[in-house]
């Protein structure tokens, strides 16, 4: 079993688990908010499956909205987190829905006007390459330092939770060395890293639901 599937078969599980956690303990505004990041975030798991195992590379092009997925779950991740671990409860569900939609429309547009090859590569299988790429990465690189900030910021309030705060950095850390490393066309799949950081962050949060 090839690293790159084993960590898909991770984030299956994670994602598995935080919609478990979404459902069973967390309130309805956290419930929503995060049920539209991890469902996002399991849409692209599922491609990237399909796209390793499959042989014949025939519709392999409908994937192509559900494979870059990651860049609309990460600031909704980050959103929820950011509110979880602050302990605040005034979270405006309606704004962040708003926000997601807005962002989901923009993605959209971006997906359907972006031409995109298909390759294949002896260690992921099949892979889908935007042309217009570089407008993909440089929202993922003004997302994460924003939440580092945030994150920072968190960790030096008096009631926040700590550990949440420093896996804020650390994910968007990750993910800002995620973006550089993938744009510099390296031979592993950073990004995954990125999406698992990122998803063992969320369950974090929905797990504090749970009493």
């Amino acid at each position: 079993m090839s690293i790159y599937f084993l960590m898909l078969l991770i984030m299956i599980i994670l994602l598995y688990k935080g919609i478990i956690y979404s459902f069973c303990y967390s309130p309805k505004k956290i419930k929503v908010i995060s049920a539209i990041a991890l469902f996002l975030m399991t849409f692209r798991c599922i491609a990237l499956i399909i796209l390793f195992i499959i042989q014949n590379q025939s519709y392999l092009y409908l994937l192509k909205p559900m494979v870059f997925t990651n860049v609309l779950c990460i600031p909704i991740c980050g959103i929820a987190s950011v509110f979880i671990f602050a302990r605040n409860n005034k979270i405006k569900l309606k704004k962040v829905l708003f926000l997601s939609v807005m962002l989901c429309t923009v993605y959209l547009i971006f997906i359907y006007k972006s031409p995109a090859n298909i390759n294949i590569s002896k260690l992921y299988g099949y892979t889908i390459e935007l042309k217009f790429k570089d407008y993909y990465y440089i929202p993922m690189l003004i997302v994460s330092s924003i939440f580092v900030i945030k994150g920072i910021k968190l960790f030096n309030e008096t009631y926040s939770n700590k550990l949440g705060a420093i896996l804020i950095i650390i994910s968007s850390c990750i993910t800002l060395i995620a973006v550089l490393l993938t744009s510099i066309n390296t031979d592993f799949a950073w990004l995954i890293l990125s999406d698992i950081s990122w998803i063992i962050t969320m369950d974090y949060a929905l797990i504090k639901f749970k009493r």
